[in-house]
């Protein structure tokens, strides 16, 4: 009980910590650029940039000043950077599978609206999108998973940190029926990480898995990403014009039941393909 108390007092740390940065970080924003900063892309991009760092240090603080551990435990290993691309690579491939399934049955075609376009929009929206990625791997798989990994074991640290993930998406799982089936998907992709981050311990194959997904299908092919617009243009590639319980509408491939493929392949992929790394 009393390790488990211990572990309950850290984590509250590290997050009363992030609460206390992510909201000076949003304070910033607001009292310079207005409630509406969100709409700004340079300030969009700022904001995204603030909060990855609004998580890093409460891990720095917790982890090294706290714990005293060094700064190879953090889950940035040199060594395991290639997972980085590995990752984008396989994230976007999962995402092209259920869009792949749906065009096959109609349910999607390709229907390109490019004429806003901008090269450097989409450059604006990879960035933002990478960093959104970095805080939220950071939030759930760095301090509090490590914490709970070594003290509770990979499974428990999985599924506390898989219900933390789906709470960040709370309101997205508060739309009907397409919020339910996008938990399924959030559920599944949440292993796939988990699993991700304990093959490789070190947080660059769950970056990668995760920013492959959102990267290719927010600011890239111009879709809703869990009922979020990722990116900062008015582009489309594809028009969904088959059964929303299918397609996931408004919601975007994670609210229909054909997007449940992609975790699902990407669950595969982890359990089959990567190695357990050496630990130390």
């Amino acid at each position: 009980m009393r390790a488990v108390l211990i572990s309950v007092g850290k984590i509250l740390a590290f997050l009363g910590l992030w609460a206390l940065f992510t909201g000076l970080v949003i304070m910033a924003a607001v009292q310079f650029s207005g409630e509406g900063f969100y709409a700004i892309r340079t300030v969009r991009l700022t904001v995204e940039i603030g909060l990855f760092f609004a998580v890093l240090m409460p891990l720095v603080i917790m982890a090294l000043l706290v714990d005293k551990r060094g700064p190879q435990t953090l889950g940035f290993s040199a060594t395991r950077l290639r997972d980085l691309l590995l990752g984008v690579l396989a994230g976007g491939l999962i995402l092209l599978a259920p869009i792949g399934v749906l065009a096959a049955i109609g349910a999607a075609r390709w229907a390109p609206d490019v004429e806003a376009f901008s090269t450097q929009a989409l450059g604006f929206g990879l960035i933002a999108c990478f960093f959104n990625v970095m805080t939220q791997q950071m939030l759930v798989r760095s301090y509090i998973f490590q914490e709970l990994w070594t003290k509770f074991g990979a499974w428990t640290a999985t599924l506390v940190t898989t219900a933390l993930f789906l709470a960040m998406h709370a309101t997205a799982l508060m739309q009907g029926l397409a919020g339910v089936i996008a938990g399924a998907n959030i559920l599944l992709a949440s292993l796939m990480m988990g699993l991700a981050y304990v093959r490789t311990r070190a947080l660059w194959l769950p970056i990668g898995l995760h920013f492959g997904w959102n990267a290719l299908q927010g600011p890239v092919l111009g879709i809703n990403v869990t009922g979020n617009d990722l990116g900062y243009g008015q582009w489309r590639l594809f028009s969904f014009g088959g059964d929303p319980l299918l397609t996931g509408g408004a919601m975007g491939v994670e609210g229909g039941l054909i997007g449940l493929i992609g975790p699902a392949l990407g669950l595969a992929f982890v359990a089959l393909a990567i190695r357990p790394a050496k630990s130390g």
